[in-house]
């Protein structure tokens, strides 16, 4: 050992290498301490943001399963008018609802005492599946007033969510958890603005649970949904379902971090939080669902989200091993060539001290820090010139970009002036008939019993009119801000043609304005369907039928459903004045109008054909038609083959 201790004295490069070396294990074990605690922490913060993606797109699935409950439930609620509120409208609205909802466990329609005084006093509905069909049924008289989803949306006054309950579809309590259900009650108000009954829709909780399964990051992660007052609405243990809490059976010494969890999750919070389940530590992600009193977690073991990191500290501490000694041999190796002058390299180093950027410095083939150190000396050389030419072309597109920006400002001031006109002209037409319904007001207030009967309904007809009009124009407004977005809708539903015809006839008669009849043909079986969407589908018809009818002074309209191959074509006419070559060429641009003075934005037919492309098909107009005017309203046949798109 002190023979060894003499040859490293002796020896600058035996001498510098281990001092190097042994300066290296210092830095390496610093290093590589602060490396691992910081990937350490970088896994746990990359698993964590993973769980919450994974919790997002679980909440943002349960929320889109809630979204399309209101939608349903509302939607029902709009149609259910004074004239339709008789039993067997009442029966079959709750059928529809549960046929066209695969995913809804049931709908019931419930009125207030004596509504139907021949029925009693108690009238209530209620459409269920039961395998593959839909069952609808008046239940047997039961005091339902006191029903948790009869009496919220009653006291509330307006459409609310309930807690989770557990009852079969005769409406009695159960003890089977594959009963339970949680609904979204709107009450139901008449004409008079009185409240009439509410119509509630179910979703199963079992089924919720099977949405909230499917997210699982890591093997033994899971997730778990609490009720208002914290009790387990979905857990993978269901002997705790709706019969414990989250705080049951917990030790208030050694198990705070689970109660601190259950109070943030029932205060509505969101966040991340250490816990410990059984004794393991664990990760818990959590939030709350804006629409329902209910917060989900998800809970991930920190063994499962570390176990990449635990795996690759196997690896490391061999490689560091054999790095430090590859290292030493590197350096014993440098040091002994390290015995040349730098005085070549100072001349060649004085180029750049002189200023001569571009004048060429020769590389060398030496492999030592001097040699390196002139290689990139060279290549910074290069760079300088580099850079001086990039500057100058900097300079050229700079130029061109303030050219290029002055015209994108004038642009931008046309825009402007365009978009001014525009709320100009929204300005216009929907002060127009408010100030129409407005005078009308004024009149019926004043002078409500010297007018006529008829002149009254008149008047009416003039005010829903106007009222139509007013509604028309936001909904295409609506529909025009959402052009050029990556808008997506569900075009799986199950749409019945004949159906789509009888509503389009039941909405063209009952609402103004009453100028000429409609004719209907439908050229295919009662029965057939397709796969598309309600919503959309039937508000493109009723606005071509609207402009059809606007338009038409004497003769007919006429709506026509047909399949053509692998489409189904929609046809809408109307003995009117037509539309000139001249409009035709831009009838589907926005905001524009044939007639600048006309009614309208011009976003009508312009909005109708981006509803009819989101739903996979298209509109035209039909210039073989000379009577008057003719679109065709073309979408995929689901019977004529998968995956049809129109170009």
């Amino acid at each position: 050992m002190k023979g060894l201790l003499n040859l490293i004295k002796r020896r600058l490069s035996l001498k510098l290498s281990f001092g190097i070396t042994l300066f290296l294990v210092v830095i390496f074990i610093v290093s590589l301490g602060i490396l691992f605690a910081r990937s350490r922490q970088m896994v746990k913060e990359g698993a964590i943001a993973r769980a919450e993606q994974e919790l997002e797109n679980m909440v943002e699935r349960v929320n889109g399963a809630m979204n399309v409950v209101e939608a349903a439930t509302n939607t029902a609620e709009w149609h259910l008018t004074d004239t339709q509120l008789v039993p067997d409208s009442i029966l079959h609205y709750a059928r529809r609802i549960v046929t066209m909802n695969p995913n809804f466990d049931g709908c019931s329609i419930s009125m207030e005492p004596n509504f139907f005084p021949q029925r009693g006093r108690y009238f209530s509905v209620y459409a269920y599946h039961d395998g593959d069909s839909v069952r609808a049924k008046i239940e047997e008289p039961y005091d339902y007033f006191d029903k948790v989803y009869y009496k919220m949306p009653i006291t509330l006054g307006k459409p609310s969510w309930v807690e989770a309950y557990i009852e079969n579809a005769d409406g009695e309590v159960s003890d089977d958890y594959n009963d339970m259900i949680v609904s979204f009650g709107v009450p139901l108000v008449n004409s008079k603005k009185e409240v009439i009954g509410v119509i509630s829709t179910d979703l199963s909780m079992p089924w919720l649970s099977e949405i909230v399964s499917e997210f699982k990051p890591y093997p033994n992660s899971y997730c778990v949904m609490l009720g208002a007052d914290g009790q387990y609405l979905i857990h993978p243990d269901t002997t705790k379902l709706m019969r414990k809490t989250i705080f049951t059976d917990l030790d208030p010494q050694t198990q705070q971090d689970l109660i601190s969890l259950g109070h943030e999750m029932i205060e509505g919070n969101q966040g991340i939080m250490n816990v410990k389940v059984k004794g393991k530590r664990c990760i818990a992600v959590y939030r709350s669902l804006k629409r329902a009193p209910w917060s989900v977690a998800l809970i991930c073991q920190e063994k499962d989200i570390l176990a990449g990191y635990t795996k690759l500290l196997y690896i490391l501490i061999p490689l560091l091993v054999f790095g430090l000694l590859v290292i030493l041999a590197f350096c014993l190796n440098v040091v002994n060539n390290m015995v040349r002058p730098i005085n070549s390299l100072t001349r060649k180093l004085s180029y750049i001290t002189n200023g001569h950027y571009n004048e060429h410095i020769p590389t060398t083939s030496r492999r030592d820090v001097i040699g390196r150190l002139q290689n990139l000396f060279a290549e910074m050389q290069m760079a300088l010139s580099a850079h001086i030419s990039s500057l100058q072309d900097m300079y050229a597109a700079t130029k061109q970009m303030n050219e290029e920006l002055e015209e994108a400002n004038e642009h931008a001031r046309k825009a402007d002036e365009q978009k001014n006109e525009f709320l100009k002209d929204v300005t216009h037409q929907i002060r127009t008939p408010l100030n129409i319904m407005n005078g009308f007001i004024q009149v019926l207030r004043d002078d409500y019993e010297s007018i006529p009967k008829d002149e009254v309904n008149s008047i009416l007809d003039t005010m829903q009119t106007n009222a139509i009009s007013i509604s028309r124009m936001v909904n295409m407004l609506l529909v025009a801000a959402n052009t050029g977005k990556n808008v997506k809708i569900n075009t799986m539903e199950t749409v019945n043609i004949q159906k789509v015809v009888d509503f389009m006839r039941f909405l063209y008669e009952t609402n103004p304005p009453f100028s000429v009849g409609m004719l209907t043909e439908v050229c295919v079986a009662e029965d057939f369907t397709v796969r598309s969407n309600w919503d959309f589908l039937t508000k493109a018809l009723i606005e071509l039928l609207y402009n059809a009818k606007k338009y038409t002074k004497e003769g007919y309209v006429k709506l026509t459903a047909k399949t053509e191959g692998m489409t189904v074509v929609f046809e809408v006419e109307d003995t009117g004045p037509g539309i000139n070559e001249e409009t035709q060429q831009r009838l589907f641009d926005t905001f524009a109008k044939g007639d600048v003075f006309a009614e309208g934005l011009g976003l009508g037919l312009p909005c109708c054909r981006q509803m009819v492309r989101l739903l996979g098909g298209e509109l035209k107009y039909d210039t073989s038609y000379t009577n008057g005017s003719r679109f065709k309203l073309i979408i995929p046949n689901s019977h004529g083959g998968d995956d049809f798109r129109l170009q």
